[in-house]
């Protein structure tokens, strides 16, 4: 299965999430899971890999891989090559960017090429694949045509609109699934939750959005250990489970045991504030 998280707005957390995805899909399967970084700017590489051994990356790379099909010679050794496995999980790989994605633009891939290259590699088709699109068209389009099942995360900014259409008109022009659109970014100031809650009934309410079956998933909040990325090597905030496992059963069919494990905990403080006279409501934003 190939996942793509996609968006041609840049900034909207792509990395964030697909690093997460890749750790929730590990963390409740036990599968491997394969990270493809097809950003110049190589946030997943960096996510994964850390800081130290992202920044001094040398080929190949997924650049190095798409070059070698643009030749027209098979990739599959190219490909095994490029993997490296994250320090943080012995089933999390990734084929990571550099600078040279970007002069792939230029080149004018055909949009299959991506396809082309996981269709020739070495991945056991038990591996989950999940792609971290750059922003530039070319490099997004690539992604998602590659893709079985598209996620697109977007913010409650204006700015946020244009990209966010022109993203899903590429997924249309290849025919691929847009499983689900993922607001980040979002606070617990009740100002924020008025916002989100009509930004979200005005989606649910989109005619297009309808047609084509695109579901809103449960928010991503802000927080700063999206930024510190902790979550690497230690668990995965609690506050962030219902956006990945809403990922989790669009792929699989199915919740996580993480996700079952979370209610029963958020049932548990319920009847505890219940029984010590507090708003359950005010219980749960205290924690």
């Amino acid at each position: 299965m190939v996942v793509t998280v996609a968006s041609m707005k840049g900034g909207v957390g792509k990395s964030t999430i697909a690093a997460m995805l890749a750790r929730y899909i590990v963390d409740n399967r036990g599968s491997t899971v394969a990270v493809i970084d097809m950003d110049p700017q190589r946030g997943a590489t960096i996510v994964l890999l850390g800081p130290q051994m992202g920044a001094r990356i040398e080929p190949p790379t997924i650049y190095d891989v798409l070059a070698t099909e643009l030749e027209e010679i098979p990739s599959t050794e190219t490909f095994a090559q490029a993997l490296r496995k994250s320090p943080y999980s012995d089933k999390i790989f990734v084929i990571p960017a550099n600078g040279e994605l970007g002069s792939l633009t230029e080149m004018e891939p055909p949009a299959e090429l991506l396809r082309v290259a996981l269709e020739a590699s070495p991945l056991s088709k038990d591996v989950t694949v999940i792609v971290d699109t750059g922003s530039a068209h070319r490099l997004c389009e690539l992604s998602i045509a590659a893709a079985d099942q598209i996620f697109i995360p977007i913010t409650l900014s204006h700015q946020t609109g244009v990209p966010t259409l022109n993203t899903i008109k590429i997924a249309l022009k290849h025919n691929r699934v847009i499983s689900g659109l993922i607001p980040i970014m979002v606070g617990s100031a009740q100002w924020q939750e008025d916002h989100i809650r009509a930004w979200r009934n005005n989606l649910d309410n989109s005619e297009v959005l309808r047609t084509m079956g695109i579901d809103v998933l449960p928010s991503m909040p802000f927080s700063q250990t999206i930024v510190r990325g902790k979550w690497r090597w230690g668990k995965l905030p609690r506050r962030f489970i219902p956006t990945l496992d809403a990922m989790h059963t669009k792929l699989f069919g199915k919740s996580a045991p993480a996700m079952e494990k979370y209610l029963q905990e958020r049932e548990l403080k319920a009847e505890r504030a219940g029984s010590n006279g507090r708003p359950v409501a005010v219980a749960e934003k205290a924690q």
